[in-house]
């Protein structure tokens, strides 16, 4: 048996309040999370960006391609 804080459509009863809740919460929970990133791959990609805008160029991880 769902524990009501896994499921709390199992009550009777729900506020609107908690369904948003619960609902934004499902939500939350299929974001993916930011990679943490060493400070040698920092200091990379910022010179790919410094590079690319001395060079008025467009970045190739933000969809652009020239």
């Amino acid at each position: 048996m769902a524990s009501k804080i896994e499921n709390p459509f199992s009550s009777r009863f729900v506020l609107p309040e908690q369904r948003e809740l619960y609902l934004q919460m499902k939500e939350d929970d299929k974001l993916v999370p930011m990679p943490i990133l060493e400070q040698d791959e920092l200091e990379s990609l910022q010179y790919i960006i410094r590079d690319a805008a001395r060079e008025d160029m467009l970045l190739p991880f933000l969809g652009g391609s020239k």
